[in-house]
């Protein structure tokens, strides 16, 4: 027996340890993985802040050529060519470092005074023969290894190109996300882009993300207006979360062993103690099995009591109001699904007020109840009624048309006013008041409750013990 043990002992370890070792190597794949995408996600934020700095560069170097090009006195210095020491100090002002004007006749092009940019005059010929065609843009495009923001007015048979250079060096002083940014030939486009952004100054932006071990590298295309190809740029930074990812695993991997090592050590100590008690053990067993039985035969009988309380008026035992809103919600999305006829009367008893002021409250109970018991007499299994509250009751009458329920309604009506309850050498009589609405136009039960309530107080100002419903209307 005792060699039995020790060989399911030895099985059990072997298993336990050949499912952790499985689990360890999964979980690790799986957090690899997490951490790889918030690596991601966390550069895609990057890339997006990127953007954003030089979308609002390029909306910043829009609305300084546009108060420039706006200004008389300043249309008139560029125009006469007067004062070029001004204009270049007003450039500065705006920031521009470049303005390149044209006409039918000519073009020429002012710096601001503490530009930096080098062969201008390369620059503007190469400016005019990219964008000639173009109507009014903004846009950024690389030119010999140099980003520029550019944007073309035309102002007074003029035009103009608001230049402002934006070099590596500034692009990685806005975002210090990125350890390296820096030009690339490549092109990338939709079939090998990871992510698909929007823009409003590019018509496109494409990216393609490579994560490795240790460092995160983006290709990012910029293309404007027809397509027309801008730039590339390499985004590279270093694997920061991957790093972290690692080193959760490594820890995860010890915190397993040890628990591994726990496990086993207790497993061998239940194998070694399990066999002497295990008579005691069924025993036990076989007496708590009776036990329970019996436990569980009284909670069952508990439970139905507890669904009776719970979906039942203890009074009148119909429905109470949840139990029937439930069930009625229900019958009424069944009903609009396979456009099915469905009714809903809603029954107040008349002057139950008074019964309950002149005779007590335990004759108003005794009127409840024999008014729900001769309702539940002329009713279907089909059909459902509830109290929804006081002397107000509801019925759903399922596949009913209007005209069947008018005539169900006033079969009850006919039915209520039979009622007769005795008290000492008194008889009272009860009526009630219906109100009657179909399924057509509504849109969930509670319009259809609403609705129902609304010809009922008809059927009430109408002098009571009555039937009321939109035929009634027309």
């Amino acid at each position: 027996m005792t060699k039995i043990i020790k060989n399911k002992t030895l099985t059990f370890i072997s298993s336990i340890s050949a499912i952790t070792i499985i689990f360890i190597v999964f979980n690790c794949f799986i957090i690899l993985e997490d951490y790889k995408k918030l690596e991601y996600e966390q550069n895609i934020k990057h890339i997006k802040s990127l953007i954003s700095l030089i979308e609002e560069n390029i909306r910043i170097n829009n609305k300084n050529s546009t108060i420039f090009t706006a200004s008389n006195e300043l249309f008139s210095l560029i125009k006469e060519g007067k004062n070029i020491v001004k204009t270049k100090d007003i450039l500065n002002s705006l920031n521009i470092d470049l303005l390149i004007f044209q006409n039918n006749s000519s073009s020429f092009y002012i710096s601001s005074s503490q530009n930096s940019i080098k062969n201008m005059q390369t620059l503007k010929e190469e400016v005019i023969k990219i964008y000639k065609e173009f109507d009014n843009f903004n846009t950024i495009i690389e030119i010999n290894k140099e980003l520029f923001l550019i944007t073309k007015t035309n102002h007074l048979n003029n035009t103009y190109y608001a230049l402002k250079e934006l070099s590596l060096k500034k692009l990685k002083g806005f975002s210090k996300n990125f350890s390296e940014i820096n030009f690339i030939d490549e092109h990338i486009y939709s079939t090998n882009s990871n992510y698909k952004f929007n823009s409003l100054y590019f018509k496109k932006i494409e990216l393609h993300t490579n994560i490795e071990t240790t460092k995160v590298i983006n290709k990012i295309s910029f293309y404007g207006y027809k397509n027309k190809f801008l730039f590339s740029l390499e985004l590279s930074n270093d694997s920061i979360l991957i790093k972290e990812g690692k080193e959760t695993i490594t820890i995860f991997i010890i915190f397993v062993s040890i628990f591994l090592a726990l496990l086993f050590y207790i497993t061998y100590i239940y194998q070694k103690t399990v066999k002497k008690h295990n008579n005691e053990l069924e025993e036990k067993v076989e007496e708590r099995t009776h036990q329970i039985q019996s436990a569980l035969n009284e909670l069952e009988k508990v439970n139905l009591k507890l669904y009776d309380l719970a979906h039942t008026d203890f009074l009148t035992k119909t429905m109470n109001r949840r139990h029937f809103f439930m069930h009625a919600q229900n019958i009424f999305n069944i009903a609009k699904k396979n456009q099915k006829n469905l009714c809903v009367i809603m029954i107040d008893i008349d002057k139950f007020k008074q019964i309950n002021d002149n005779y007590g409250h335990d004759m108003g109970d005794r009127v409840l109840i024999s008014f729900s018991d001769c309702i539940k007499q002329h009713l279907n299994s089909e059909d459902i009624f509830g109290r929804l509250g006081g002397e107000e009751f509801a019925i759903v009458l399922n596949n009913y048309k209007l005209e069947d329920a008018i005539k169900k309604a006033e079969e009850l009506r006919n039915e209520i006013e039979k009622i007769q309850i005795y008290i000492k050498d008194d008889i009272i009589n009860i009526t009630a008041s219906f109100g009657i609405t179909d399924i057509k136009n509504m849109k969930n039960i509670d319009e259809m409750l609403q609705k129902a309530d609304t010809h009922l107080y008809s059927a009430k100002n109408s002098g009571r013990n009555r039937v009321r419903s939109r035929l009634n209307l027309i």
